[in-house]
């Protein structure tokens, strides 16, 4: 069942829509908004530039604490078969590493961000949205999380 939502288009959109709802209820009042709509459409683009590739590279971080072999970042097709960067390793996981290597770029670059937040006063816009996008970024994680944590370790953890 899990696999079906990996490829449904709807409960992407409905992941991305949540995500900036509870990042907008949470921290709207704090984000610094004293920005002309360039400004506003600029920092959502490098926002993206910069967010999908280091969210990649963390997950490239953690493969390589885990693993001894060949560990890459490349452009693959995504699960709704649109190109994507994905990072992949020729070695084996356990359960308790592949949702650490998952769950990484969700607590380093939105959760982290967000406790941040909780203690400022002003919010810089580019800040805030580098963590929305990651968040929406983090549905594949997430889902992929929830697939291994179902699935019986073969070998010893």
């Amino acid at each position: 069942m899990l696999n079906k939502i990996k490829t449904n288009p709807f409960a992407m959109i409905i992941w991305l829509m949540l995500s900036c709802v509870v990042h907008i209820v949470l921290f709207n009042s704090k984000v610094n908004s004293d920005y002309q709509i360039w400004q506003r459409i600029l920092a959502l683009i490098i926002a993206l530039c910069f967010t999908f590739p280091i969210h990649e590279l963390l997950h490239f971080v953690f493969m390589k604490m885990f693993c001894k072999g060949s560990v890459k970042i490349k452009i693959m097709k995504g699960p709704m078969g649109l190109p994507t960067f994905g990072t992949v390793a020729q070695a084996e996981f356990k359960k308790w590493q592949m949702v650490i290597i998952y769950l990484a770029p969700l607590v380093l670059l939105t959760l982290t961000f967000d406790i941040v937040f909780a203690f400022c006063a002003k919010v810089e816009l580019i800040f805030f949205v580098i963590s929305v996008c990651n968040s929406a970024g983090c549905f594949y994680d997430i889902v992929d999380t929830l697939i291994v944590a179902n699935k019986k370790e073969l070998g010893n953890s």
